[in-house]
């Protein structure tokens, strides 16, 4: 008899990050932010690694060094061969932004899911920054789990449809995230 693959669950893993190491990122985001030209659903800046890099190289590195930190917390636990960090951001959620509905490589379209703007991203990792705001929660309503952020805690999830989430309103302060993607496709790797 073939043994089935375990089917993919969200994770959750604490202390991935240290509250300096955190602390950190916020200043990074805080002070580079304005720099990039990425935007989120309501166009807030995303500090990718490319503007990081023109800026601050050494910070970039560093920050890359913590994607891969989280990359091998994925690889472990969804058990795959090769997984390869396809990008990142340092993003920030403000007061009465929120997120809507979706799934991080494919889109609703007339009823199906089809692939979206980012279909070779196979894994999701978000990694929390901060607190000391209200709202904001990382929800994932077809499976009535929502996961309230804490500095230093990894989410990771499939990027797929089986686990659409949303973020719905922060209420107040601001929400600091770094959000990392992975794929299991070389060519589809971040170039660092």
């Amino acid at each position: 008899m073939a043994r089935k693959r375990p089917i993919p669950t969200i994770f959750l893993s604490e202390n991935t990050l240290s509250l300096e190491e955190c602390t950190l990122l916020i200043t990074l985001y805080d002070r580079y932010s304005e720099l990039t030209s990425r935007r989120d659903y309501n166009s807030r800046p995303l500090l990718d690694h490319y503007t990081l890099r023109g800026v601050d190289s050494k910070s970039a590195r560093w920050v890359h060094g913590i994607t891969l930190r989280c990359q091998k917390k994925a690889k472990v636990h969804f058990r795959t061969a090769e997984l390869f960090v396809e990008s990142f951001f340092v993003a920030c959620v403000f007061a009465g932004d929120s997120h809507i509905l979706h799934a991080d490589n494919e889109r609703l379209e007339n009823g199906e899911w089809v692939p979206n703007h980012t279909p070779q991203r196979d894994y999701t990792g978000i990694a929390y920054l901060n607190d000391n705001f209200a709202g904001g929660e990382l929800v994932f309503p077809e499976l009535n789990v929502a996961i309230a952020p804490k500095p230093g805690l990894l989410v990771g999830f499939p990027s797929n449809h089986d686990f659409v989430h949303a973020v719905p309103t922060v209420l107040s302060g601001k929400r600091y995230s770094l959000p990392v993607w992975f794929t299991l496709n070389s060519a589809k790797a971040m170039q660092v």
